[in-house]
Parts: structure tokens; C-alpha cells; sequence
């Protein structure tokens, strides 16, 4: 505990300016796994914070400078969960987002509370966060007792749709009696979004009891996407039997070896929002396999990308797709007047399949009506065998 206090201290400084350019993974990054500082923490010990503060600012305009000019990407090409997932909107800024406190009893033991902090985007614009919030722990005074490092060590681009989206990062506050600390009950905990750190933070009033004499506390992982209520934990009824062997798949599907067509579902749409559907055809004579969800852009007569998609449900058996087979997905896209935004009409959707989104992708067709200001994200489900 002493260790880890004299490196609180010892790196204050640095911790609180990157907490405060909307992110703590820089300080997380200066432990090991048994919490002693690494040789990247040594090396970097002697930087002053204004130093800290232009580095991660040029790093983070850098990096989504990257993001927009880059193709679609997706995880590892024999991963099960690997989506060929488009870049995403611009960042999200503190001012578009509420923050709400979820208690999570379920994860929670008798040495630390459990939680989660679900960001709501209230903005009629989508917007898209990679990393870690910044989170700061205050008194009534709005004094800082302490702040919260991250916890994971990965993070994938979370995308949240206008008026409602919503992301959630998990977090765990170590109980102060278990840890032996001196103690301090919050007011308020404030986290922070904006890339440039110039944002005022999103507060939502919550008491806890933290540490408040060197010993780090607080643990917050990266944001991801959330559909459903926060805590919804399902137990099975009988224990789950051993998993059976997964079967020999042949190769992914390539882009290539792909034929699509976007078909209008007027039946199964709603008031204010358009269903649609997206029928994948094998026209190689290699049978292939899918699993996942496409990646999905809207593109205008010229290829510039009008909107985007947002993944939703969850991830199904991957199936095999012989010559002539077909694969589906099913999504909705909000209608302009329900965003009220200016309407333009698309020329086409283009769908993305091969894994590492090197691929040109496939095209089809899909007179629809979108955002002209490219703010219209359509929720899609997961590719099913037909």
C-alpha cells in the first residue's frame, strides 16, 4: 500500500492533466501488472505536465485525423467476433452527453463497489469515443478528493446514435475499510469526454466513499456501446453443459465472392424510422463462412460517406455459404424528419465482409432518405443464413 501511495504522489502531476484532456490510460500505462512503475513511467517521470498536455493533444488530433482518412477496419480475420466496421463520427464532446451512476451489486464484494457511468448523447448528431473517460471524484466544494485509472487494457471504437445513443464504461471504487485508507465521501463524480480536454466535464451527483490520502481507489474501463439496461445479468437455470467442439469452417467470406441487395421492409418499419433489409448472395463457387456484422456505410452519387452504421443485438453461430446461398441482415435507419435534419436521397449502401476491410466492398443500390449532413446512423443486426 505504501508503494502505491508514494506513486500516487510521485505522479499527481501527470495523472490529473491527462485526466483532464478526457482520458487516464497514459497513467494506467506507467504500472506493471504488480504496480511498480515500468521503464516508459521512469523514462517519462522528468516531463512537465504542460509537456503531457501538447503530447496527448497531438496525439488525439493525430489519431482522428487518421480515423476519418482511414478504411473500414475489423479485428483479426479468424476471430469470431470481427466486425469489417467502418470509422466512425466525430468525437463526442462533454457538452452533447449526460452521465448517469449505476450501482452494479452484482460485481460488487465485500472489498470493492461496482458500477457503471452510462453516457447518454442528447445531441441530434452521432458521435464516437475510443478510450477511457476521464473521471474525477469531488467534494460539495467541486475540490478534487481523488480521480480513477483505467482497468482493461483494450478499447474499440464505441459510436453513440443522436438523441439517446449510449455507451457505458464499467468501474469498481475499492472500499476504504478494506484497503485501510483515510476516507472522504464524494459529492459528485465528474468525467470527461471532450478530445482537447476543454469541455467542463459531465457531472451526475453520487456519494461514495473513496481513499483521499494517496491510495488509488478508483478504476474505470473504456467505453463501449450499450443496448439494454445497464445490469442486466441473466442466470442460467441449470449449469451450462461443456461446449462441444466448434466445426471446420472454410475461409471468410471476401467481398469478392459477394453479391448484395438492399430491400425496402415498409412492413416491419415504424413511425419515424425505415426498415430495410440486406441480402448477401455467394456467387463464387467456393463455399465460404460469415459470423458478425458487416460494416455498413450510406454513400452519395459521388462515394462520399452520408452515414454510418451501429451494430445491435448479438453475435450468432457463424454458418457456412455454399454458391448461390443467401445471408441477411436486418436494420433500421431513422428518417430525417425524426432527426429533423435536411433531407437527401442516397444512391447506395456499401457493405463491407472481408475481415481486415481491404476489401472494395459490396454494393447495392437503396434510394433512401438521409441526413444531409451526414449525421444518420442505421442500427443493423447480425448476419443469419437465410
Amino acid at each position: 500500500m505504501n508503494t502505491k501511495r508514494v506513486m500516487f504522489q510521485a505522479l499527481v502531476g501527470v495523472a490529473l492533466t491527462v485526466t483532464l484532456t478526457g482520458g487516464s490510460a497514459l497513467v494506467a500505462g506507467a504500472l506493471d501488472a504488480g504496480g511498480a512503475p515500468t521503464a516508459a513511467a521512469a523514462a517519462s517521470a522528468p516531463v512537465l505536465a504542460t509537456d503531457v498536455v501538447t503530447l496527448e493533444a497531438r496525439a488525439t488530433t493525430a489519431a482522428l485525423a487518421a480515423a476519418k482518412a482511414a478504411p473500414a477496419q475489423a479485428a483479426g480475420d479468424t476471430h469470431r467476433k470481427d466486425r469489417a466496421k467502418p470509422v466512425g463520427p466525430v468525437h463526442c464532446e462533454d457538452a452533447q452527453l449526460t452521465m448517469d451512476y449505476v450501482e452494479r451489486p452484482d460485481r460488487s464484494t465485500d472489498a470493492t463497489n461496482a458500477f457503471d457511468l452510462v453516457f447518454t448523447n442528447t445531441a441530434s448528431q452521432p458521435c464516437s469515443f475510443d478510450g477511457w473517460p476521464g473521471l474525477v471524484a469531488e467534494d460539495a466544494d467541486g475540490a478534487m478528493l481523488t480521480w480513477a485509472l483505467t482497468s482493461g487494457a483494450t478499447s474499440s471504437l464505441a459510436v453513440l446514435p443522436p438523441n439517446g445513443g449510449r455507451a457505458v464504461a464499467e468501474g469498481t471504487a475499492d472500499v476504504p475499510a478494506a484497503v485501510g485508507c483515510a476516507e472522504a465521501t464524494t459529492d459528485h463524480l465528474r468525467a470527461y469526454i471532450s478530445s482537447d480536454g476543454a469541455g467542463s466535464g459531465i457531472v451526475d451527483d453520487v456519494q461514495i466513499p473513496v481513499c483521499i490520502d494517496g491510495t488509488w481507489s478508483l478504476w474505470l474501463g473504456p467505453l463501449a456501446p450499450l443496448h439494454g439496461a445497464p445490469g442486466d445479468v441473466t442466470q442460467p437455470a441449470e449449469p451450462s453443459p461443456e461446449p462441444e467442439p466448434e466445426p471446420e469452417l472454410p475461409a471468410k467470406c471476401q467481398d469478392e465472392q459477394l453479391s448484395l441487395e438492399f430491400v425496402a421492409r415498409p412492413d416491419r418499419s415504424a413511425d419515424g424510422a425505415e426498415a430495410f433489409e440486406l441480402v448477401f448472395t455467394n456467387v463464387s463457387d467456393t463455399s465460404c463462412a460469415m459470423w458478425g456484422w458487416p460494416g455498413l456505410v450510406v454513400e452519395a452519387a459521388d462515394g462520399s460517406r452520408i452515414g454510418w452504421s451501429s451494430a445491435v443485438g448479438t453475435d450468432g453461430e457463424p454458418f457456412v455459404l455454399a454458391n448461390g446461398d443467401v445471408a441477411t441482415v436486418f436494420g433500421t435507419a431513422l428518417t430525417p424528419k425524426s432527426l429533423s435534419c435536411e433531407a437527401i436521397t442516397a444512391d447506395h449502401v456499401r457493405a463491407y465482409i472481408t475481415s481486415d476491410g481491404a476489401g472494395p466492398g459490396v454494393v447495392a443500390p437503396a434510394p433512401f432518405e438521409v441526413c444531409a449532413d451526414g449525421s444518420s446512423v442505421l442500427e443493423i443486426g447480425a448476419l443469419t443464413a437465410a
